[in-house]
């Protein structure tokens, strides 16, 4: 082989190994939960409600959907899948579209008037500003993500 073509050679296969050590990681995130398809994994009712569907995803990837926060607590108090297995806790920013974000950054609020599927009645916020105005709305208390796990 000419030195050109080792260097290009060398390039792609150094940009092959890039992109699938990128695909391995992005297996972590989120993935889509279908609402109105996809069971609970804890309850086995259908997830139908996007501003309280949640999910885990295990350090292997695989994807567990929740119609109601505290069904995804108790699936892994339960022992379903170990703590130490999952690579993250989503929770749907109630205000913002419902776009699942990392559990541990949310600002959560609980209200009897906020009707979740399970009587869970956790909503979680993305900003304190968004808390505050739900919160006018919704008198509740307002909980941290360990709060959940007492």
């Amino acid at each position: 082989m000419k030195p050109k073509n080792i260097l290009s050679y060398t390039i792609g296969l150094i940009s092959l190994l890039f992109l699938s050590v990128q695909a391995c990681n992005s297996s972590a995130g989120p993935k889509p939960i279908r609402y109105g398809q996809d069971q609970c994994a804890y309850c086995k009712m259908t997830v139908s409600d996007a501003r309280f569907g949640t999910q885990l995803v295990t350090k292997k990837g695989r994807a567990y959907n929740f119609d109601d926060v505290q069904c995804m607590i108790a699936f892994v108090k339960e022992g379903t899948v170990k703590r130490d297995d999952v690579a993250g806790f989503y929770l749907p920013d109630y205000s913002n579209d419902n776009e699942l974000l990392p559990a541990e950054k949310m600002l959560l609020l609980k209200s009897e008037s906020l009707k979740s599927p399970m009587r869970g009645n956790i909503a979680a916020f993305a900003t304190e500003k968004d808390l505050a105005q739900a919160r006018a709305q919704h008198t509740g208390d307002v909980l941290t993500w360990d709060d959940l796990w007492k």
